[in-house]
């Protein structure tokens, strides 16, 4: 079997069954190079993903709906993934406050580099989410006042209310169980972070919503979403370079604890 054949065959059997033809035909024509290789596999990759696109006859307007509502469920899904990033970025930047972390990230250069490249890619990631979210926002919000339309704006306004409510279960916890206390059992302790943990998870949880709720609830010029689309994938990249520098961290600190 030749290799334009078996790069036909990563295709759904719908697509090969309207293109084979026309395929090979455009591949046998010329030889087939390295770039044209990797184009083909993720062209499978989204034939499969989205088989109806091209395979099924439907209007332009269809078409351009669909996409539109691809690239924007695609755009909310990586704005989510950022937000139980953060939520793990909290837990580890909790995590390396102690006093004996911060003594061996002076001393030891790969405990040091490692975690100043997650800060990096934090950073990075932040300034990207802001970059493609902050005109989509602006655009939700002209759309409600355009509209007449109250829902977008209570959606938006639930996160505000989320962080004071956040804000303020964080200040009653602190008086109810504070952890300098000698009168608080460690179980009490427990108690005490776990419902920091649970107030903080569901405080994300309900933002995150309200605002993937406004955007699709609102109507956004397609121009702002393809905007933060490079952003977006900025802010992948960034997320998978923390995601790398994490895991060098933990085993620059097992080789240090290792020697030590």
């Amino acid at each position: 079997m030749s290799i334009q054949k078996l790069l036909l065959c990563l295709y759904p059997r719908v697509w090969r069954a309207r293109y084979e033809d026309e395929f090979l035909v455009v591949l046998s024509s010329r030889p087939l190079s390295l770039r044209e290789g990797i184009d083909i596999i993720r062209g499978a990759f989204d034939a499969h993903l989205h088989p109806c696109f091209g395979t099924i006859e439907m209007p332009s307007p269809e078409k351009m709906r669909r996409m539109y509502v691809l690239l924007r469920s695609s755009l909310l899904t990586i704005f989510c993934a950022y937000v139980a990033f953060i939520l793990a970025g909290l837990s580890f930047q909790k995590m390396t406050e102690a006093a004996a972390f911060q003594e061996v990230a002076r001393t030891q250069d790969m405990v040091g580099l490692t975690f100043s490249l997650v800060v990096i890619g934090a950073v990075v990631a932040l300034l990207a989410v802001l970059v493609g979210g902050v005109p989509i926002l602006f655009a939700a919000i002209k759309f409600a006042l355009v509209r007449r339309r109250a829902g977008p704006l209570i959606g938006l306004a639930v996160p505000v209310l989320a962080f004071v409510s956040f804000l303020w279960s964080l200040s009653l916890l602190k008086v109810l169980f504070h952890p300098d206390s000698q009168l608080l059992s460690l179980g009490q302790i427990a108690l005490g972070r776990g419902l920091f943990l649970g107030v903080l998870l569901a405080s994300s949880i309900i933002s995150a919503g309200a605002i993937c709720f406004v955007v699709t609830r609102s109507e956004i010029p397609e121009k702002f979403l393809r905007f933060a689309l490079p952003p977006s994938i900025l802010a992948t990249i960034a997320m998978g370079f923390m995601a790398v520098a994490t895991l060098l961290w933990a085993w620059a600190c097992v080789l240090v604890h290792l020697n030590s």
